[in-house]
């Protein structure tokens, strides 16, 4: 909220120019930054696109345990969780971070998942997910609802938005985006749905830098992808 709060307070004079349309995006946990974010702040984005994102923390997928992403078996998360007792509030904000798959932070995403953590994580209390898998969203706190916008409340006034997900995602569920579409529609919102049959999780990126408005080849669902950017084109003042 802070950094779209400062495009609309800043950029255009830190950039000399007039500021017109502004879009906001994100993939996987950062789409689900975008579409809270853009439930929140004031004005509304001009448009939103949200791809393959974690939009709705309130599924199965994120409160029962069990678990893992990728189609991979559990592992044994005892060793994390002490990591995350012992460590996480020691630990220090890194910047421009670079991954690789064997990191012990990397394997916290299905840790996240194995032991259902994430409401726990997005709320500080300390047994919502084990209370969201028993309840529903009911066990949610009034205070925590905002994190939670497909659940409970999206503004009236949210912005055409586009989704893209690919059927067979085995990191994010396609029903994170099917159920958020079904919500945005029903409020009257413009909605693009993009829900190619062949679309793992990432598939965007995994090309590299590529042109795919002019690269039919370059990468599975690019047609998803330039579809995306004709509709964010007509909303471009």
């Amino acid at each position: 909220m802070d950094a779209y709060n400062w495009v609309h307070s800043s950029l255009a004079k830190e950039l000399n120019i007039k500021l017109a349309s502004v879009f906001l995006s994100g993939s996987s946990a950062g789409g689900y930054l975008a579409l809270t974010t853009a439930n929140l702040v004031q004005p509304p984005p001009t448009a939103l696109q949200l791809v393959y994102g974690m939009l709705d923390p309130t599924l199965p997928r994120y409160t029962k345990k069990g678990e893992n992403i990728w189609n991979a078996p559990p592992i044994d998360t005892a060793p994390y969780q002490l990591w995350l007792k012992e460590e996480l509030p020691k630990r220090k904000v890194l910047t421009g971070y670079s991954a690789s798959p064997e990191d012990f932070r990397v394997a916290l995403m299905s840790v996240f998942h194995i032991d259902a953590l994430f409401p726990r994580y997005m709320t500080g209390e300390e047994d919502l997910g084990e209370r969201m898998a028993k309840e529903g969203a009911k066990a949610i706190p009034e205070k925590h609802k905002r994190l939670f916008a497909i659940a409970f409340e999206l503004r009236k006034d949210m912005p055409p938005t586009v989704i893209i997900h690919g059927r067979n995602d085995s990191a994010v569920t396609i029903e994170n985006s099917e159920v958020a579409g079904k919500k945005l529609k029903e409020l009257g919102v413009t909605v693009q749905e993009e829900y190619p049959d062949d679309a793992e999780h990432g598939f965007d990126s995994r090309s590299g830098r590529i042109d795919v408005e002019k690269d039919e080849k370059a990468i599975p669902a690019a047609q998803s992808l330039r579809n995306a950017i004709k509709f964010l084109e007509k909303y471009a003042k």
